[in-house]
């Protein structure tokens, strides 16, 4: 149960993310040259996470799996970024 409310909310605040191009409770960005398109990627990875945490009571992903699969989309959003640069 607390896994689908944790999961809900970081899937609210991706989606909110991605929608608005802002990364919310963040008033100034340092170093960032590209300030949507930042916030539109760490949104996605948000939003992606979110759904994997909330889905996990319904379809039992063992916990192993669960880390390598967040870590995996950490990577690719500090790859993405970079390629982009976005940062």
């Amino acid at each position: 149960m607390v896994g689908v409310m944790i999961g809900t909310m970081m899937g609210v605040l991706g989606l909110y993310s991605l929608i608005k191009g802002k990364v919310p409770f963040i008033k100034k960005y340092n170093g960032v040259k590209k300030i949507k398109l930042h916030s539109r990627i760490e949104g996605t990875a948000a939003l992606l996470v979110g759904i994997m945490i909330a889905f996990q009571c319904i379809i039992p992903i063992k916990t192993v799996g669960l880390v390598i699969s967040i870590l995996l989309i950490c990577i690719l959003t500090v790859l993405l970024e970079i390629v982009l640069k976005a940062i």
